[in-house]
């Protein structure tokens, strides 16, 4: 098993999918918070085992991020709300 610690001092162990086989029970009683092991196949990763309440954590950020929209001040007078129905009609429009 290789121990690989990256830029902010996490640990990940990369295994190749072959070997965790026999061990994946174990396997998920090792990762715990920002420690996550990658599986490799072909010596290219293919997957992780990942501490459920740090994904859930990192999915819960991803939405936080995404629900905030960077403005330009200067393109402000240029913006406006739209819509529900100029919403509906372009919705349909990506649908055809």
């Amino acid at each position: 098993m290789l121990i690989y610690f990256d830029m902010n001092f996490t640990s990940v162990n990369i295994i190749p999918v072959t070997k965790a086989r026999n061990k994946l029970g174990s396997l998920a009683e090792e990762v715990r918070g920002e420690n996550y092991i990658v599986l490799t196949k072909g010596g290219s990763p293919k997957a992780a085992l990942v501490d459920i309440n740090y994904l859930t954590g990192l999915e819960q950020d991803i939405k936080n991020i995404y629900q905030k929209t960077f403005i330009n001040p200067k393109l402000l007078p240029y913006t406006r709300e739209f819509t529900r129905s100029e919403i509906k009609a372009w919705q349909k429009e990506d649908t055809l």
